[in-house]
């Protein structure tokens, strides 16, 4: 059928074709092979159409697709797949569908510009706020040794996850507008495989820490006696950084095609949603849902017996006006770290096992669980465990916050005194001109009431000076 120009085998059941079944169609234009039972398709089978421009491979996921497949299609200008992360094996077919992952599109590696921002916002919130963190607790004598060690460790490996949101961020500028031209190199190069490699060890190794810190809470409370010692908590962040690396990088040792474990999207990262039966879903679905899952419960159950220990115990030891506050305060805390660990991880299961369901995911769903969900612990860890937290550094700040606020009220009094003094001295001097008479003893009573007022005046201000010196001395 040398003349053949169209040819639709649509709807059948192939579940596989020859290698250069279509060389002889040298005049075919358009092929469409959608909604067949394909898994594959030989490196050949489309060698020979020079004159192809219309391509439809809709409805079955390709498990070796490579760029071979495409290499000779050189008149091809329309391609249809099931997924869009196969559109970078077609770098220069100018309409490919879909057109958008919901993280990505042809032109831009993140698709919305609210994206753009939001992943600079949270990467810089992510950082700073884990830099600020190590800083302090590199700094600070007072603090629990233990915490303090579990805490430092854990802001470092929430500052991995800002380093490689703001990997994503810079990829994203140098990528604009030319995107799916350089997305199959990009997401086949060792960059994108370090990032992966990044955010999956900041991941981990960050739930892990917060499970340790959970446990040695729940141990000093049950006990009311620490077990951990400093070598103790040494060795096990040890063992807890061995096992993330272990974790991150065995995908790269077991798939090392040119598809590996951590280039199912632009992003880099396996979560897996938008292809939950890519290469290496069963390891996505043991890290995500057995070990994440697993230990965001035992923290959950931990917390929640740990507040029913300390009311319990307590009851007894504090006045009656005081239980209330105590338990709110102390319940509010529990609260906040419960709730972050839950938004983080509970819609990513959820939606997991939706996707494993074969449920049709909404494409902006999957854009807030990578840039919004994901990242939530590493950005509020920080606040919860060191800034809104009972340390040493808020001490310090509650005191350098009420010195300004009392030398802002004393400033405020300075200023309200040389206003009157300035208003009484323009009354004194407004003489008029037919009080001639009265003038030499106008004068006198203006100047003694300008002496009297200065002298008030300064009088006052000593006082306040005084007072603000005894306030910050009390303060201290």
């Amino acid at each position: 059928m040398e003349r053949l120009v169209e040819l639709d085998l649509s709807h059948n059941r192939l579940r596989f074709l020859r290698q250069h079944i279509f060389d002889s169609l040298v005049n075919l234009t358009k092929l469409n092979l959608s909604f067949n039972p394909l898994t594959s398709l030989p490196l050949t089978v489309f060698v020979g159409l020079k004159n192809l421009k219309s391509l439809d491979l809709k409805g079955f996921g390709i498990s070796n697709i490579n760029v071979q497949h495409f290499k000779d299609l050189s008149n091809l200008e329309f391609i249809y797949f099931k997924k869009f992360h196969y559109c970078s094996f077609t770098p220069y077919v100018r309409i490919c569908t879909p057109k958008t992952d919901g993280l990505s599109s042809m032109e831009h590696l993140l698709v919305w510009p609210v994206l753009r921002l939001c992943v600079w916002f949270v990467a810089l919130m992510t950082c700073l706020g884990n830099i600020l963190v190590i800083g302090w607790r590199a700094l600070s004598r007072k603090e629990d040794h233990v915490l303090s060690l579990f805490i430092k460790n854990l802001a470092v490996a929430d500052f991995l996850m800002g380093i490689y949101l703001l990997a994503i961020g810079s990829q994203d500028i140098s990528y604009r507008d030319f995107y799916n031209r350089h997305a199959h190199l990009w997401m086949s190069s060792w960059q994108c495989t370090a990032c992966g490699i990044l955010a999956m060890l900041s991941c981990e190794v960050s739930v892990l820490i917060l499970s340790l810190i959970t446990l040695e809470r729940y141990r000093c409370i049950r006990t009311n006696y620490r077990v951990v010692t400093v070598s103790t908590a040494r060795y096990s962040l040890a063992a807890v950084w061995t096992f993330g690396v272990i974790l991150a990088l065995f995908p790269t040792v077991l798939w090392t095609s040119d598809r590996s474990f951590y280039s199912s999207n632009g992003f880099c990262f396996p979560l897996h949603i938008d292809d939950p039966y890519t290469l290496g879903w069963q390891y996505s679905a043991f890290i995500f849902l057995g070990i994440n899952f697993s230990a965001m419960m035992m923290i959950i159950i931990l917390y929640l017996r740990m507040f029913h220990i300390i009311r319990r115990d307590r009851q007894k030891s504090r006045p009656v006006m005081l239980k209330k506050h105590e338990d709110a305060v102390l319940a509010l805390r529990f609260f906040f770290i419960v709730l972050t660990d839950c938004l983080c991880w509970i819609p990513i299961v959820v939606i997991k096992i939706i996707a494993f369901s074969e449920i049709v995911i909404s494409e902006n769903l999957y854009a807030c669980v990578v840039i919004f969900i994901l990242p939530i612990n590493s950005a509020l860890n920080p606040v919860i465990y060191t800034i809104a937290a009972p340390t040493e550094l808020r001490r310090r700040l509650r005191k350098a916050l009420s010195r300004l606020l009392i030398c802002q009220k004393c400033l405020e009094r300075l200023m309200l005194l040389e206003s009157k003094a300035a208003t009484s001295s323009i009354l004194t001097q407004s003489i008029g001109s037919t009080e001639v008479r009265s003038l030499s003893n106008g004068s006198l009573l203006a100047t003694v009431g300008r002496s009297s007022t200065s002298s008030e005046s300064s009088r006052r201000m000593t006082y306040c000076g005084t007072e603000i010196i005894e306030r910050a001395e009390t303060v201290v």
